[in-house]
């Protein structure tokens, strides 16, 4: 078994082919509730250039037979300069032979590169990660829950109601893809309000928005389907208010809502609740391919939950956050040694 590091500039159809059998091996195994991510949006994220955001990495564990376990990184470059957070995933097959673990000495060794001290990583809560994760010396700091909502299922009539109630003072706007140049600097502010929500006992620092890194993460998105952002603009001051996002992959019969918040001086009035229902009944009528809505939020953030329950969303599945000291995680598991090839070497 040899570790290589993936580069966006030479990952082949073949690369792409393999992974995704892979990754499709890991869904049917851990998640069989789940579709797979199609191929082609696999593709896309290993091959993208780059973000002035955000560094990524992808690690591939070979063996004779194949790819036998993948490894992302994804490493902030704009705040968190001290933290990394990593996806491992193992085919079922290759289990309990120490791939996983060969794989999470050289994340280590990536971030001890980059100065990060401190790992992050998820799993699905009582899968078979919590104990790889607990042996490598990390320790539960929040809990996630996914939330499944059926459009099939919803009480339509409820949602138009929640959609039409007044809000004076507010207006809604609704855009597909880029957002337009004179609200992205309003959305900017308005997204640091993503820092209210609880991270548990996570040891983040407070998130930096920019205009550009909007821009970075709207072509992101955009290169695996498609945005959709319901606001809610302050009609005095034209700032907006609140908003909520949703992505509709290449996969489309399950849409992605990704954040949804409320800038302090406007809580309390509904937003989030008009907005996430908005955002409902622009699905139901111009994206009939949707059948489902997936979401998560801590388990502490009970406003947000209870807003889905309200909507019709579901418990899904648990996922647990944890961290672990980098210098911890090499004591236990070792250092990687060398410098890492390439595909291409």
């Amino acid at each position: 078994m040899h570790i290589v590091r993936l580069d966006p500039a030479t990952v082949t159809d073949a690369d792409v082919s393999d992974l995704h059998a892979l990754i499709a091996a890991v869904a049917a195994t851990d998640r069989p509730r789940d579709p797979v991510p199609p191929a082609a949006e696999l593709a896309a994220r290993l091959r993208h250039p780059g973000r002035p955001d955000r560094r990524m990495v992808y690690l591939v564990a070979r063996t004779a037979a194949g790819p036998a376990a993948y490894a992302s990184i994804w490493l902030s470059l704009l705040d968190n300069l001290k933290m990394g957070l990593a996806d491992i995933r193992v085919h079922p097959g290759q289990r309990r032979r120490g791939i996983g673990s060969a794989l999470l000495r050289t994340v280590a060794a990536e971030l001890t590169a980059g100065g990060r001290t401190i790992l992050l990583g998820e799993t699905d809560a009582g899968g078979p990660g919590d104990g790889f994760a607990r042996a490598a010396g990390a320790r539960i700091v929040e809990t996630d829950r996914l939330s499944l909502l059926r459009l099939p299922d919803v009480a339509w009539a409820a949602v138009e109601a929640a959609a039409a109630a007044p809000h004076p003072g507010y207006r809604l706007v609704s855009t597909t893809g880029r957002t337009p140049d004179q609200l992205l600097e309003s959305y900017a502010r308005a997204k640091t309000a993503m820092n209210d929500a609880p991270h548990g006992e996570t040891d983040l620092e407070a998130f930096v928005f920019t205009a550009d890194r909007l821009r970075a993460e709207e072509s992101g998105v955009l290169e695996l389907g498609e945005l959709r952002v319901v606001f809610a603009v302050h009609e005095a001051t034209s700032e907006i208010a609140g908003f909520t996002e949703t992505r509709v992959g290449r996969r489309p019969e399950r849409a992605e809502q990704m954040d949804t918040a409320v800038v302090p001086a406007h809580r309390g009035a509904g937003l989030g609740l008009w907005l996430k229902s908005a955002m409902l009944l622009r699905l139901r009528d111009e994206r009939p391919d949707v059948a489902e809505v997936i979401t998560g939020n801590s388990t502490a953030n009970r406003h947000m939950l209870a807003i889905n329950e309200r909507l019709g969303f579901r418990p899904w599945q648990e996922v647990n956050g944890w961290q672990a000291e980098v210098p911890e995680v090499v004591r236990r598991l070792g250092a990687a040694a060398g410098r890492l090839p390439t595909k291409s070497d």
